[in-house]
């Protein structure tokens, strides 16, 4: 593009120069004009299109780094709307989640206590029974039936059945519903856990209603093996994304 300016300005000077000599200058003044007027041109040309390409590159780059900045406050925001709402609903997934733990480990645990039913009199029966969730024709089942203490227990392990598996549930759904914000790893984790209790209190119902012998230990065994290590492991991960959340520098 020089090359051409150059060429541009010496044919220019060719026509002044002409004149020039028309007015009786010396070859060697001619020459000596030739070259002050060439000089004078080219670079007057040279400095006006080194600064209007300078202006545009100047203009690029601004640009580019607009963009740029942009781009980063855009990915900067993003980022921290997803660690912001990480943080809200990892609480609410981890109470869930332990909910659903603590009255497992009720449902599934051993030891039991009972009222004792079959000690109480007509009237006392009653009294006992209108405090219970129990429907109309479940109290009248225990009232009427021979062992009252064995009605009584059948039943309310079936309403201990039904809140655990609330509980299970109300944990499976906080994950699914809130679970795409949570690390991949430890999504997967608290899921595992929940199939690992879902299948443990299932095990136990199907051992009290068919009142298996011996008992289905599988599920249960498994649990205890594997659930205990991994609630461990899911605690120590919420605890560190939730003081990492508070700590991490920007």
């Amino acid at each position: 593009m020089s090359w051409v300016i150059l060429g541009t300005a010496w044919e220019w000077s060719k026509s002044v120069l002409a004149v020039l000599s028309l007015a009786g200058l010396s070859m060697g003044g001619v020459a000596y004009a030739a070259y002050a007027l060439f000089k004078v041109l080219g670079e007057k040309w040279l400095n006006q299109k080194f600064a209007e390409r300078l202006e545009a590159y100047k203009s690029e780059q601004a640009r580019e780094l607009e963009r740029l900045r942009h781009k980063i406050n855009s990915v900067f925001d993003r980022t921290k709307r997803l660690h912001d709402r990480e943080y809200e609903v990892l609480p609410e997934v981890w109470s869930l989640l332990v909910d659903a733990k603590s009255w497992a480990g009720g449902y599934l645990s051993a030891f039991r206590q009972y009222a004792d039913v079959n000690k109480l009199s007509a009237q006392e029966l009653d009294e006992f029974l209108s405090h219970t969730r129990f429907s109309e024709a479940q109290r009248r089942e225990i009232k009427t039936t021979s062992d009252k203490q064995k009605a009584y227990i059948k039943i309310f392990e079936m309403y201990r059945h039904y809140d655990v598996i609330e509980k299970l549930q109300e944990a499976s759904i906080g994950l699914s519903r809130n679970g795409i914000f949570v690390v991949p790893s430890l999504r997967e984790e608290m899921r595992k856990f929940i199939d690992l209790l879902h299948s443990a209190v299932i095990e136990h119902q199907i051992n009290q209603e068919q009142d298996l012998r011996p008992r289905m230990r599988e599920a249960s065994k498994k649990l205890k093996q594997e659930g205990e290590p991994l609630f461990k492991a899911i605690e120590e991960a919420v605890a560190a994304r939730l003081w990492d959340s508070t700590t991490a520098e920007v």
